[in-house]
């Protein structure tokens, strides 16, 4: 079976109906990795759809990361096959609905549990103490201290600015603690790599970035979110702290297409 509009971009009317359900913050926070997908990453992605389903398969980094809307898995496994290779991993950042599915339709082998943890308080209250906006002079130093903590720094786009500001905490001339926008949607802003050198204050230095960064989109007027790990309470309860709800619980999937798919 072939999707009913062929693997490719946007149809116009797909576009249209996108276009007016993000009009809803809530919806766009609730289905913000298909959002991200159709949006702000279109240009890296392949798209198969029909009235019951919209799969989106982007390539901005090397494991083919799946969004999807609709309810039918045994669609989903079916539009999968035309978005990426057979030996490919597959990942996914599900609702607790879309889990089900996308388990139904996948050789799932390993589902982490997280939550979409979204800034619901009020960006006058917030502190930046000592976080300075970053600039593209400033790479160089994200990625020595990204190598300092042994962590990768996988961007949505060639240009991480592009998407929305980054801030940092400066140590005399060494950047010691950092937080990007990984990405930028209609309302609301996905924030992320949120690094501390040994050196800093881990909860202090990260206070102090993530409210630089609710506090720029929110004169942009966007509201920021950030997906954590269900088990790392002290993050979570870190940034309740600051003003930030947990929205909903995600799952982070990986697997691969099924045998028979």
């Amino acid at each position: 079976m072939q999707p009913a509009d062929h693997v490719g971009r946007l149809s116009s009317h797909l576009a249209d109906q996108i276009e007016a359900q993000t009009r809803d913050l809530d919806w766009t926070l609730a289905h913000f990795t298909f959002v991200a997908s159709v949006t702000t990453l279109a240009a890296d992605c392949d798209i198969a759809h029909s009235p019951s389903m919209t799969v989106a398969s982007s390539h901005a980094v090397p494991r083919a990361q799946l969004a999807f809307i609709g309810e039918a898995a045994d669609l989903l496994a079916n539009y999968a096959v035309f978005l990426v290779n057979r030996n490919s991993e597959i990942e996914l950042l599900v609702d607790e609905k879309q889990r089900a599915i996308g388990a139904q339709a996948f050789q799932i082998h390993t589902c982490e549990p997280q939550w979409q943890m979204v800034f619901r308080g009020d960006p006058a209250a917030l502190d930046i103490g000592p976080a300075s906006e970053l600039t593209t002079n400033a790479l160089g130093a994200m990625q020595a201290l990204a190598k300092s903590v042994q962590a990768e720094l996988r961007f949505t786009a060639k240009d991480p600015f592009t998407q929305g500001p980054a801030f940092g905490i400066w140590d005399k001339n060494q950047l010691v603690a950092m937080g990007v926008t990984e990405l930028r949607l209609p309302g609301a802003a996905q924030i992320g790599h949120l690094l501390v050198a040994p050196s800093a204050s881990k909860s202090t230095s990260i206070a102090a970035i993530v409210a630089a960064l609710a506090k720029a989109h929110a004169v942009e007027g966007r509201r920021v979110f950030y997906i954590v790990a269900q088990q790392d309470e002290g993050t979570v309860q870190l940034f309740e702290t600051l003003g930030f709800v947990r929205e909903r619980p995600m799952y982070r999937m990986y697997g691969t297409l099924k045998e028979d798919g």
